[in-house]
């Protein structure tokens, strides 16, 4: 079946089912911990535990949330659901420190880590992305994001095309690394992590990551078939935001972007070609989406050149009505 057929599967089943019985630091073998940081996660997270309740394994699966100040009742629903939540107060919060304090809430043999708005897609998801650890070697396990049909925005068009990333700090990433690690679906072998940890990191602390992992000699897998439905969408606020905190974390881990990157991306035909088929085809419905081939070079700069640290930004992440 295709992705988006599986998708259907999870619709109605196992709506409510709690985590009880996950407490203590058991970590059998084959044992699961997926791990969540939530702040305001809003309705979407009924999907996303429904999802996770509705997986087709044997395993132990157990589930833990570091929250960092919700107020629209996530914690409270995260708690009815059986999971284990620790709290930290807003200003508290980086992403690396944070990561790694819910991979110490939570037992399991293995530990998956998951957005807040990203739903598995079908009840395989995870078997499919554990199934690369019989390989003793593998240390993470990464699966993709694909559209979600019942998300109540598009996809931003240049997420949606491939092009998001195409400024010359992601290429040298690329270029010493392959690709890139996603926490926001991915499951880590948890005496890896024991041996490495995440350490600090305000943003890009899945890149932090992968470059321990890859610099101790372990491997990486991108499961095909481990999918979750996971799309954003931006304002010119919120795009700059990301951006600009990309260009500061990319820099942190010894990828700059400097002024002549910044002119040659500027000055690269091949997006602009994009820009006009987009346009042309009326996909470039938003200010932050015609602006987004000039917008994302100058913010990564900005992001770059930053003496201050990560700044928060919103992207749109609610349900459909």
């Amino acid at each position: 079946m295709t992705p988006s057929s599986r998708s259907v599967i999870l619709d109605g089943v196992n709506q409510g089912t709690t985590f009880r019985g996950c407490t203590g630091m058991d970590i059998a073998r084959g044992s699961v911990a997926v791990t969540l940081l939530t702040r305001d996660a809003g309705p979407l997270l009924h999907r996303v535990l429904d999802g996770i309740a509705g997986q087709a394994t044997a395993r132990r699966v157990c589930l833990y949330a570091v929250d960092s100040g919700s107020r629209d009742g996530t914690v409270e629903l995260l708690r009815d659901r059986g999971a284990r939540v620790a709290s930290i107060r807003p200003d508290e919060f980086d992403f690396g420190r944070t990561r790694d304090f819910a991979f110490e809430q939570a037992d399991g043999e293995f530990i998956v880590t998951l957005s807040q708005d990203a739903v598995p897609a079908h009840i395989d998801w995870i078997e499919n992305l554990l199934a690369p650890f019989a390989d003793p070697q593998v240390a993470v396990s990464c699966g993709a994001s694909i559209p979600d049909p019942k998300r109540g925005f598009e996809q931003f068009p240049w997420e949606r095309n491939g092009y998001f990333y195409f400024t010359r700090e992601m290429a040298k990433f690329r270029a010493a690394h392959g690709r890139g690690v996603s926490f926001a679906n991915a499951a880590v072998r948890r005496s890896v992590w024991e041996r490495l940890r995440i350490g600090p990191q305000a943003l890009g602390e899945d890149f932090q990551f992968q470059q321990r992992v890859q610099a101790a000699g372990f491997a990486i897998a991108f499961p095909g078939n481990a999918e979750v439905l996971h799309h954003h969408d931006y304002d010119l606020a919120g795009l700059w935001g990301r951006c600009r905190n990309e260009g500061l974390a990319l820099r942190e881990l010894g990828c700059p972007y400097s002024t002549r990157d910044l002119l040659a991306d500027l000055v690269s035909p091949r997006k602009y070609v994009q820009w006009l088929r987009e346009f042309s085809r009326g996909g470039l419905r938003s200010s932050a989406a015609l602006a987004f081939p000039v917008l994302r070079p100058v913010a990564v700069y900005a992001g770059a050149r930053s003496k201050s640290g990560y700044r928060a930004y919103v992207h749109r992440m609610k349900e459909a009505a």
